[in-house]
């Protein structure tokens, strides 16, 4: 930030003085005037093309930067904080990439039973035990549809966080609290 503003100012200074030594020359008849004037106008196009790319250059640092997909780490760690265990593997996500569009955030991640509790502690949760028998859960809109709470096993249990727009998380555990799927959706 502090490049831009300095190659902006030098550019706005050699404009002034090419301004200044065009008037002077043209007023005072000066030919030494007018052809420093047209140095200063060629520093002052070289230092605004410098500039230019320098705003630009450092502009897509940050917009890559800020568009740049999350890992499933940094996934996990938006929706429940930093795991306070070292037992939390994320095996797949999709996130809400446009909010409008991919109105959730898909997440399949192994656990232990401790931090599986941390989680369920941020919110009030529903809970029951649910037959898997006939589910056919449709995941995200990928190739590899990998989100099969289903496959925890026969029964699973099922928390529900839900607030009064209808968002919130639902998450799917296996009954030994070490694998779970989690569907957050959000405004």
């Amino acid at each position: 930030m502090k490049a831009i503003i300095v190659w902006t100012l030098v550019s706005g200074f050699l404009f002034a003085a090419f301004l200044a030594l065009l008037i002077a020359g043209l007023i005072k008849q000066s030919k030494r005037a007018i052809i420093f004037s047209g140095f200063a106008l060629f520093l002052f196009a070289c230092s605004a093309v410098w500039t230019g790319y320098t705003f630009a250059s450092k502009s897509y640092c940050k917009i890559s930067d800020v568009l740049k997909p999350r890992t499933g780490q940094e996934i996990y760690s938006a929706l429940f904080g930093d795991p306070q265990h070292d037992c939390v593997k994320v095996i797949n996500q999709q996130d809400q990439d446009v909010p409008i569009i991919d109105y959730a955030i898909w997440l399949e991640f192994e656990t232990c039973p401790e931090e599986l509790q941390r989680i369920l502690s941020l919110h009030h949760f529903t809970s029951k035990k649910a037959a898997t028998q006939g589910w056919n859960t449709q995941g995200p809109f990928t190739d590899a549809n990998w989100f099969k709470p289903e496959a925890l096993g026969d029964t699973v249990l099922v928390f529900e966080y839900l607030k009064a727009n209808g968002n919130g998380q639902t998450i799917y555990a296996g009954l030994d609290s070490t694998k779970a799927y989690c569907i957050d959706v959000r405004d």
